[in-house]
């Protein structure tokens, strides 16, 4: 009962800090063109930044067990999106609303799933995390090269400087 109410506190605590952190100012731009541009998944570069917030060090081990079970949300989301941006470029305003209250849903759901892989790796005291390395360990797993890695990286540096500045 108790570990079940500490993995809903955390997943509520993630996806509140998601959205307040996704409305701050160049946030939003910086996310997409990730999204779009290396094929980021927006709700774990979110997770990477948080996660260092918590004192949660993520490898290259554990991100791949959260993108692993993240999996099946992760592809839904990303078809929900695809079916939205579809939509929105055939002008239907009603699918489109419809497609974007489930693609959120679908975001929730997936951060909450991460949460959850996350959750045996919770300190019982926060570590003190390198800034960026979360972020860093995600991006290397994904990016198809070192060169890409190194400019999506680059591109995500600017909104560790934002975490910064909502953390005062």
């Amino acid at each position: 009962m108790v570990k079940e109410q500490l993995l809903q506190h955390h997943q509520d605590n993630f996806w509140d800090w998601s959205c307040v952190f996704y409305e701050a100012s160049q946030v939003k731009p910086l996310l997409l063109k990730l999204q779009d541009s290396y094929q980021l998944n927006v709700n774990y570069v979110l997770l990477a930044l948080w996660t260092e917030q918590q004192g949660i060090a993520m490898d290259a081990v554990i991100w791949k067990k959260v993108i692993r079970e993240g999996l099946q949300a992760s592809q839904a989301v990303s078809g929900l999106r695809h079916r939205r941006r579809k939509a929105k470029h055939l002008g239907q305003k009603d699918e489109y609303k419809k497609l974007l209250s489930l693609e959120l849903k679908g975001e929730k759901l997936l951060q909450q799933q991460a949460v959850k892989s996350l959750l045996p790796f919770w300190p019982i005291v926060p570590n003190s995390v390198e800034p960026m390395s979360n972020l860093r360990f995600y991006i290397q797993t994904q990016a198809q090269s070192r060169i890409e890695a190194d400019e999506a990286l680059q591109q995500a540096s600017e909104l560790g400087g934002i975490v910064q500045k909502l953390q005062v």
